[in-house]
């Protein structure tokens, strides 16, 4: 594993100099191409935007916070490394989901085992708050407990789907990819698996769920 000095932390050090070099652009492949190109502001404004949801993702993968920051900064240091050598992207926090599982699986030197633990044990935990935009003022905080309840008992791939399309707002073959799926109709498919799943364990399924399908 690196040292996290190579990249400091944002929450740490995002009051010096050098993240006040982060540039404004809305759009996500203008801002990939600028960063190809080598524009080092670009590199810290993604850096910067990503590295509190990619963290979040990956300790959902594996609850380790050490390992995790140490994979988000081999990420970040292939990427600075191969900047002109990378393909488009219109999606940033897609392709660093991509890079990120795959850096965690290796880190911990165990691709199908690491696979297979995904699939089988108790991982990616997946709370909604009902303050949360998703269900915002959609439902009480006893209704949210007892979605998160139901949620719980969900297989891992189940949870999985649920947090890429319905936290993270991918698309289906955006969730395939993450997941190893044969296609987008095979994430579909297993995101209703996990809908009716939900609404056998609570007796109804939530008009939010329903109304934010893809």
């Amino acid at each position: 594993m690196i040292n996290q000095n190579y990249i400091p932390d944002p929450k740490e050090e995002g009051k010096k100099n050098l993240y006040n070099q982060e540039i404004q652009i809305s759009s996500d492949s203008d801002l990939w191409k600028s960063f190809k190109s080598g524009n080092n502001s670009a590199f810290i404004t993604i850096y910067q935007r990503f590295f509190d949801v990619l963290f979040s993702y990956g300790i959902r993968i594996k609850d380790d916070e050490e390992l995790v920051k140490d994979s988000i900064q081999e990420v970040f240091l292939d990427l600075k490394k191969n900047c002109q050598t990378l393909g488009n992207t219109d999606s940033i926090k897609f392709y660093l989901f991509k890079c990120l599982k795959r850096r965690i699986f290796k880190e911990l030197k165990a691709w199908e085992n690491t696979k297979q633990v995904l699939d089988t044990e108790h991982s990616f935990e997946i709370v909604f708050s009902h303050e949360q935009t998703l269900i915002k003022r959609q439902i009480d905080q006893e209704k949210s407990q007892l979605i998160n309840e139901a949620i719980s008992k969900l297989s891992p791939r189940k949870r999985e789907i649920i947090y890429y399309i319905f936290y993270e707002g991918m698309s289906y073959q955006q969730a395939s990819e993450l997941m190893e799926l044969h296609d987008s109709k095979s994430a579909r498919d297993l995101m209703y698996k996990a809908l009716r799943s939900l609404r056998e364990s609570i007796g109804y399924l939530p008009i939010f769920f329903i109304v934010q399908l893809p």
